[in-house]
């Protein structure tokens, strides 16, 4: 995997079913620079979903490697204990959900705000840090929008 990699996998699969067999995701090998930005895109059903959850270590793999860099080492996660992975991607990963997985209640900042505020952050930390944040993705003027008012 390349040196400047701040994300990589290495032969990564992935299947569903007990009664059936359906490979979502076979041999993949990936990785993203720093300062680089990419789209995964495919029809519906593809597995997008399915590999950005496995990128994000939210799922186990069948087989294959993510590697996340960490202390300007690439680590793969695997062979980390799930409380250090959910840490580190708390702190270090952001997610865009297209749909059900913002909160109806809260705005976007607030939103954003709130893994910040579950990480023990200061309030005005969180808020200042997730203006940034949707500002950098083109959001600053939809921060008091509500979930159902994005897209």
């Amino acid at each position: 995997m390349a040196a400047s990699a701040i994300l990589a996998c290495k032969n990564l699969s992935k299947s569903y079913g007990e009664n059936f067999h359906l490979t979502v995701l076979n041999d993949i090998s990936f990785s993203v620079n720093e300062a680089e930005r990419i789209a995964i895109v495919g029809k519906s059903g593809s597995g997008k979903s399915t590999f950005l959850q496995l990128l994000a270590g939210l799922m186990p793999v069948d087989s294959g490697e993510v590697h996340w860099l960490i202390n300007q080492e690439l680590v793969n996660i695997q062979q980390l204990k799930e409380d250090k992975v959910t840490r580190i991607r708390n702190q270090f990963l952001g997610f865009v959900f297209q749909f059900h997985h913002l909160l109806p209640e809260f705005d976007a900042l607030e939103n954003v705000m709130l893994p910040m505020l579950i990480a023990k952050k200061s309030k005005e930390e969180a808020k200042e840090k997730a203006f940034e944040l949707l500002n950098r993705v083109g959001l600053s003027g939809r921060i008091s929008h509500y979930p159902s008012q994005l897209s």
